[in-house]
């Protein structure tokens, strides 16, 4: 039997032992080689959790208006503590890299995320909110003046499913089993993806800003890597009525991306030890509206 596959499988009893749950109902095999889902019913439902907002912010390192749109954020987060997660967007535009800098925080997966997310990369610095739509020229993006508004006009929404995210070593270098279980406790009708990041947190590098060029500027959420596919990764497809006590795990086994020199710029992650993982359960289709969002270190 592969190995990978075996993991997946004592993983999958464990939890199901700890928890008390009935068998799954059958194995929903995908195309992909490195994921494997179930699902099944429960009879006992977990209390809700409390939803947390999701914010991905576009900046960049030669934005010298990126460090107030930090301390926005950062504000937030204090104001709301718990309430909100967030992933750091440094697309091309404002992020040419030169030195003084040390790391190139360029990555293709920003620039797919920002032009699947908009027309263009956007200006800096904007933010998405749960994607919801703006209402203006930029569809999703936020500029930084609306950010304290928007989340508080929805910091008190509820959501109607429950995000468990965990990360074990397989016992190969860098990779790991990451499970996602989405337990429904309340009805929901919509189609649905999971998105994962990974991201990295204090990066000292430089920064320009309004009052001088920063050396020693920490980059917090630099987005890393997105694991599922950038538009998500679609489940329970075929379902349009999501009911309570409706149990959805994804198993993915995933390798840490290498530091990589390109030209004379390295790219990628810096300590390992900084890295967490996001997992986001959104719409798909014509909204792209993210249901609950949570995070953990890896």
């Amino acid at each position: 039997m592969n190995i990978r596959i075996s993991i997946i499988i004592l993983v999958m009893a464990s939890l199901m032992g700890c928890n008390k749950e009935q068998i799954p109902v059958g194995l929903l095999l995908q195309d992909e080689l490195n994921t494997t889902d179930t699902t099944y019913m429960i009879a006992t439902i977990p209390s809700a959790q409390t939803k947390k907002i999701f914010v991905e912010e576009a900046t960049g390192v030669r934005c010298a208006n990126c460090p107030s749109g930090a301390d926005i954020l950062r504000n937030l987060k204090l104001n709301y503590p718990d309430k909100i997660i967030s992933a750091s967007i440094y697309s091309p535009f404002l992020n040419d890299f030169q030195p003084p800098a040390q790391y190139d925080f360029n990555n293709s997966d920003d620039s797919t995320l920002v032009f699947f997310l908009n027309s263009s990369d956007p200006s800096k610095p904007q933010a998405t909110i749960d994607r919801l739509e703006t209402g203006g020229t930029s569809k999703y993006f936020f500029d930084k003046t609306f950010w304290n508004s928007t989340i508080a006009g929805i910091i008190s929404k509820t959501t109607p499913l429950n995000i468990d995210l965990s990360a074990i070593p397989t016992g190969n270098t860098d990779e790991f089993l990451i499970t996602s279980k989405i337990t429904f406790t309340d009805t929901i009708t919509a189609d649905l993806g999971i998105s994962i990041y990974l991201i990295e947190d204090h990066v000292i590098d430089y920064q320009d800003s309004m009052a001088n060029e920063v050396l020693n500027y920490e980059h917090n959420h630099i987005l890393r890597k997105i694991i599922t596919p950038i538009s998500g990764s679609s489940f329970l497809g075929t379902t349009t009525t999501k009911e309570k006590g409706r149990v959805f795990e994804k198993f993915t086994t995933f390798t840490l991306p290498a530091m990589a020199i390109i030209g004379t710029s390295p790219r990628g992650i810096v300590n390992k030890s900084n890295l967490k993982l996001i997992c986001f359960v959104h719409k798909t289709g014509l909204s792209k509206e993210v249901i609950h969002v949570e995070e953990i270190d890896l």
